[in-house]
């Protein structure tokens, strides 16, 4: 149950990550970038000053942040575009499309059991999602990019928590961080050009400082680390917290208005998140395979 309740902190920990896209006026390839450029070093500090930078060395771990690095860095081109294309609420309806994606794959690609727990959960969990995201009305409008882009999202998504928990327990969770977000802002480099404004105001500087550092770097190698302790179907499943989490931030820092969709739906959310923590097993075979990889 810790390692399904460490998850749920992480993914409403998330919910910081779509206020502050919403609230610094940067184009999509931009923030993408810089929370790389700011996320890098990051960790590259901490493996130096812990010495253990030879886990940048392993080939197994740079081979597979090929695939998942150039992934990731689609996925938040493709989620940021849609928060900038839409709303919030949109986009987050269109990412966590994911978990049902992930709950049908999960069992074709990796070892996983079925997973009545996280089965049950879904239905509950996916109506709050919807009655959160369409709390807004008319400010949940989308058009064709929007649409598109959302799409992606979710697919880019559901392949990033299946390939993720895949090798998380065959390589360094530090190593993987670090790569996959090196190439990840290598993707979008050949896209600024096109961006309005390709730095940040003195206002904007500190909220992307902190997106890099605590919200990629930390909560990056947090989460490579703790998918090796539970189920692709129970990371995909809790991270609708996320939802709940932003629909409050939102309340709270930019006053939105708090709706009983959005109480109702963040009930729902929750009441399936604690079903998971709850009742559902951690992976065995994650955890034996996690005390290989350091």
């Amino acid at each position: 149950m810790r390692w399904n309740l460490a998850v749920a902190a992480l993914s409403a920990s998330f919910g910081f990550v779509s206020i502050i896209v919403a609230g610094v006026d940067l184009d999509a390839p931009v923030l993408v970038f810089f929370r790389c450029v700011f996320a890098v070093p990051a960790i590259g500090l901490a493996l130096l000053l812990t010495r253990r930078t030879f886990v940048l060395r392993r080939r197994p771990t740079f081979k597979a942040a090929l695939l998942l690095g150039t992934t990731l860095g689609a996925h938040w081109f493709f989620f940021f575009q849609t928060i900038k294309a839409s709303s919030v609420a949109f986009a987050l309806l269109a990412a966590y499309l994911a978990p049902i994606v992930v709950a049908l794959l999960a069992l074709l690609v990796l070892p996983e059991r079925r997973s009545p727990v996280a089965l049950a959960a879904l239905v509950p969990a996916a109506s709050g999602l919807a009655l959160v995201a369409l709390a807004g009305g008319e400010d949940v409008g989308f058009g064709p990019l929007a649409l598109l882009t959302g799409v992606a999202t979710a697919l880019t998504y559901a392949a990033l928590v299946i390939g993720t928990k895949a090798i998380s327990a065959r390589v360094s969770a530090a190593g993987l961080t670090f790569w996959n977000y090196t190439l990840a802002g290598l993707v979008v480099v050949p896209l600024l050009p096109g961006a309005d404004r390709v730095l940040p105001s003195a206002g904007e500087i500190g909220y992307v400082v902190l997106l890099g550092v605590v919200f990629t770097a930390l909560s990056g190698y947090l989460y490579v680390w703790l998918i090796r302790k539970v189920t692709a179907q129970t990371m995909g499943l809790i991270a609708y917290l996320e939802v709940v989490s932003a629909a409050l931030l939102a309340w709270v820092i930019f006053e939105e208005e708090l709706t009983w969709q959005v109480i109702v739906g963040g009930a729902l959310i929750i009441l399936s998140g604690l079903a998971v923590v709850l009742f559902e097993p951690e992976d065995v075979v994650g955890v034996e395979g996690s005390r290989i990889a350091a």
